[in-house]
């Protein structure tokens, strides 16, 4: 039996030795083709472990049928594009409103440290493990992976909790105080 067949026979068995097997074979591949797409390493590992996780959660074996690895490759790429476009949102926001600091307009020490003070009291305020991630991730400057493995979570938990923390934030802070977290991120 060739090993593509084993890999699927084992999947939709439900043994996780089959996702295992189709890991190794396929992981490095897929994080240099994603790495391709995205130019950050980090994020191409993230985007191919998120395939990986999906695949199993979603437990969709049935619909590969025989051709795993342009399974694979597509969903890697589907989820860069996602990346992509999540990434472009971020940088236009990030230009829009660069555009609200004029030079004459541009914070001075005091007026930096008063909009920093309303982030750090907004950060306080949001719950206790979204805090604690914000903080981590934003802050302490620790990469998604490791605080992650801290928490004893998936990346993507980080990934959608740090995602909530800045919706809440940019609904609390006033829009220069934002441009500043903004720079912060």
């Amino acid at each position: 039996m060739e090993l593509m067949d084993e890999i699927l026979r084992l999947l939709r068995q439900g043994d996780k030795r089959g996702l295992e097997l189709l890991f190794r074979q396929f992981y490095k591949p897929l994080v240099m083709y994603a790495l391709k797409q995205l130019g950050c390493r980090e994020e191409a590992e993230d985007v191919v472990q998120d395939v990986f996780v999906k695949l199993w959660e979603c437990q969709r074996f049935e619909a590969i049928e025989s051709n795993v690895r342009s399974y694979l490759y597509q969903s890697v790429y589907n989820r860069c594009m996602d990346v992509l476009e999540q990434n472009k949102e971020i940088r236009v926001e990030l230009s829009d409103n660069a555009l609200g600091f004029t030079d004459e307009e541009m914070p001075d020490d005091e007026d930096w440290n008063t909009r920093m003070d309303e982030i750090y009291a907004a950060v306080e305020n949001l719950p206790p493990r979204t805090k604690a991630i914000f903080k981590a991730v934003v802050m302490d400057g620790k990469r998604y992976k490791e605080v992650a493995d801290e928490l004893e979570v998936s990346v993507n938990t980080i990934k959608t909790t740090l995602s909530r923390a800045v919706t809440t934030l940019r609904e609390q802070l006033s829009d220069k105080a934002f441009l500043l977290l903004l720079l912060l991120l």
